[in-house]
C-alpha cells in the first residue's frame, strides 16, 4: 500500500533477497495515483524479471484487488503527498512554530490526513484477507497505531518506525560493534523515547562509557547517510543533536526527534523556514527517483539502477520474516502497554521492544519509569488521544485541545491560528464534519 513512495524500491530490494526466506511467491503493488504505481510497478516487473522471474508481480489502483488473498500487507501512505507535507511545515514556520513532519503541528495535521486512509485499508482488509498481516510503516505513527488498535482491535497489525534501528547502527558504529550483537534497552512512544541499556553480549552495560563520553567531549556527533549513501546535512545536524539532548539530560540517550521538544528555538533557527526539509525532498528524491523508473522502463532494465540499494526496508522485511519463521527476534514496536511500563497508562500505546514470532508480539517488561520521562509522555499521550479523537469525532473543540497539550505550542492564540489554518488546507482530507 503507498507503492507510489520513493522508499518503494528499497522495501523491493529486501523483498527480493529474502524472497526464499519469507516464502513470498506474489507481490502486487497499490497506489492510489495511477501515474505514480504505473512507473513503480513497472519498475518492479522488470527488477523482478531479471532477479525473480518465478515471482508473480502485478501493480494497481484498485484496494480490493491489491488485498484479495494476501497474507502480508505493507503499509507506507502519505495522504496528500509531499507537496500537503510541505504545506504543513511553511504553514508552522509562519506562525513560528517548528515546522517538521510528525513533531509538533506539522504531525497533528499530517495524523488527520493519514488516519481516515490507514482506517478505510484496514476495514477493507477485514473483509477481503481477515488473516493478514498488516505491517505499517506509515507516520504519524504515534497516532495511527492508537486509532487502529482502538477502532479495530482484531486487526493483526503491527505499527513499527525504522528511526530506532537507524539511531542504534550509529550508536553501535562509534561503540564499534554490529548493532546486532548489541541489546539496547528502550522505552518511551514513537518519535519520543529514550534508551536505558546498551548490553553487548557479555553482559556489559555500554551506556554508561557513551555518557562519560558524551559529557567529556570525546564525541560531539554521530555519523548519518542516506539510502544512496550521500551525507545528508539534515540527519548529520540531527544526529549530532542525540548527542546534545544527552549531554543536556544525561540519564538517557534520547531518541534523536526529542530534538524538536528540548531544543525548540535552537530547532528554530537550525532549520531553513523558507526551503524546508519537505522542499528539499519535493527537489531531490521525488524527482530523481521517477527520473530513474522511467529510464528503467525505457531500457527494460534494471540490472544498473541505484534505486534498489540502501537500508529502508530490512526492518519491515525482518519483521515479517520473524512472523513467517517464528523467529521472535527482538524489535521496537508500538502496541498497547498493557503493563509493560509499570506506572504509565495501560490502555495507552507505547514504543517499546518486542519479541516477535508467529503468534505475534511479547512486548518486554520495562517496569517504572522516571518521573520526567513519564510526565513528558503523559503530556504528549494526552495530545496523541485527543488528536485520535477530534480526528475520529470532527471536533474542533478536541483538536483545540489536543494541540495545546503539544509541547512545541505556547499558548491558546498560537495553537488556534495553527488549528484556523490547518482547516482551510486540508478540506480535502480531513474529516468532513470539521466542516458542518
Amino acid at each position: 500500500m503507498g507503492a507510489g513512495s520513493t522508499h518503494t524500491p528499497g522495501i523491493l530490494a529486501a523483498l527480493t533477497a529474502k524472497a526464499d526466506e519469507i516464502k513470498m511467491s506474489e507481490l502486487c503493488l497499490h497506489d492510489i495515483e495511477y501515474d505514480r504505481v504505473y512507473h513503480m510497478g513497472e519498475f518492479n516487473r522488470i527488477y523482478m524479471s531479471e532477479h525473480r522471474p518465478d515471482i508473480k508481480t502485478s501493480w494497481t489502483t484498485d484496494l480490493k484487488e491489491a488485498l484479495t488473498g494476501a497474507d502480508y500487507v505493507f503499509i507506507q501512505i502519505r495522504p496528500g503527498r509531499n507537496e500537503q507535507r510541505a504545506v504543513d511545515e511553511h504553514t508552522c514556520y509562519k506562525h513560528g512554530l517548528i515546522g517538521q513532519e510528525t513533531c509538533g503541528l506539522g504531525g497533528f495535521a499530517f495524523a488527520l490526513r493519514t488516519i481516515p486512509a490507514i482506517l478505510e485499508i484496514v476495514k477493507t482488509a477485514l473483509e477481503v484477507c481477515p488473516n493478514a498481516w498488516l505491517l505499517n510503516y506509515s507516520n504519524p505513527e504515534a497516532m495511527v497505531s492508537e486509532a487502529v488498535y482502538r477502532t479495530y482491535p482484531q486487526a493483526k497489525m503491527l505499527c513499527i518506525c525504522d528511526m530506532p534501528i537507524s539511531q542504534q547502527e550509529q550508536v553501535a558504529a562509534y561503540l564499534g560493534y554490529d548493532e546486532k550483537d548489541l541489546t539496547f534497552k528502550y522505552f518511551g512512544l514513537n518519535h519520543f523515547g529514550w534508551y536505558t541499556n546498551i548490553y553487548n553480549k557479555k553482559g556489559e552495560d555500554l551506556l554508561p562509557q557513551l555518557r562519560e563520553d558524551v559529557l567529556s567531549g570525546k564525541v560531539t556527533g554521530l555519523s548519518a547517510s542516506q539510502d544512496a549513501g550521500k551525507l545528508d546535512d539534515y540527519w548529520f545536524k540531527t544526529f549530532n543533536n542525540v548527542i546534545k539532548g544527552f549531554k543536556a539530560y544525561p540519564d538517557f540517550m534520547p531518541l534523536c526527534y526529542l530534538q524538536y521538544y528540548y531544543f525548540h528555538d535552537e530547532m528554530m533557527e537550525q532549520f531553513d523556514h523558507e526551503f524546508t526539509r519537505a522542499d528539499s525532498v519535493l527537489a531531490g528524491r521525488e524527482i530523481t527517483v521517477y527520473q530513474e523508473c522511467k529510464r528503467v522502463i525505457e531500457t527494460q532494465s534494471a540490472k544498473d539502477s541505484y534505486l534498489v540499494s540502501g537500508v529502508h526496508g530490512n526492518y519491515i522485511v525482518d519483521l515479517a520474516s520473524s512472523i513467517i519463521n517464528d523467529k521472535r527476534e527482538r524489535f521496537i514496536v508500538n502496541v498497547m502497554n498493557n503493563g509493560a511500563i509499570g506506572n504509565f497508562n495501560h490502555d495507552a500505546v507505547v514504543e517499546v521492544p518486542c519479541y516477535v514470532g508467529a503468534s505475534g508480539v511479547e512486548p518486554v517488561a520495562v517496569g517504572y519509569i522516571p518521573q520526567f520521562h513519564k510526565s513528558l509522555m503523559e503530556a504528549q499521550k494526552g495530545y496523541e488521544k485527543l488528536a485520535v479523537e477530534a480526528c475520529l469525532e470532527g471536533s474542533y473543540d478536541k483538536a483545540l485541545q489536543a494541540i495545546l497539550l503539544n509541547k512545541t505550542v505556547p499558548s491558546y492564540r498560537k495553537g488556534k491560528e495553527v488549528l484556523d489554518d490547518f482547516l482551510e488546507l486540508n478540506k480535502d482530507y480531513w474529516n468532513q464534519k470539521f466542516y458542518k
